[in-house]
């Protein structure tokens, strides 16, 4: 009986330390996190229903410079899929890194095919607002 109040007492300080350690976002970091959640899930949306150049608003490269993304190759192409499949952020989450593959058919040929797009969102505080740093992805060389 003795062990096992011993027993009992050791997983719940283990726990206790083990719950201590679990990082609490700060309201400030809750915010950043929803604000990428908002602006990747409307990206995604944007994407996937062909709507190209409301997507490419989002792109910023972080110095400043608006990256101009050519858009007349894509008006052939329909995206069946689009499929969030990493997302990490860095230590201080103000950088994201999202992967996600893209399903998509030229319209002209019927070839189909599957891109995995590597993506740069960063976070600018004034405006609170992501912002792709990486370019939009380019259907034509797969």
């Amino acid at each position: 009986m003795k062990a096992t109040v011993v027993k009992l007492l050791f997983a719940g300080v283990l726990i206790s330390m083990l719950s201590a350690c679990e990082h609490i976002l700060s309201p400030r970091e809750q915010r950043r996190e929803k604000a990428l959640n908002v602006a990747t899930e409307t990206y995604r949306k944007l994407i996937r229903w062909g709507f190209f150049e409301q997507a490419s608003k989002y792109l910023k490269a972080k110095e400043g410079e608006v990256l101009a993304p050519d858009l007349s190759g894509l008006s052939h192409y329909k995206i069946t899929g689009y499929y969030p499949s990493d997302q990490q952020r860095n230590d201080a989450g103000d950088e994201a890194r999202v992967v996600t593959l893209i399903e998509y058919y030229d319209l002209d040929t019927g070839t189909a095919r599957t891109l995995r797009d590597e993506q740069y969102w960063w976070y600018d505080e004034p405006t609170q607002h992501w912002y792709l740093g990486s370019s939009m992805p380019d259907l034509d060389k797969h």
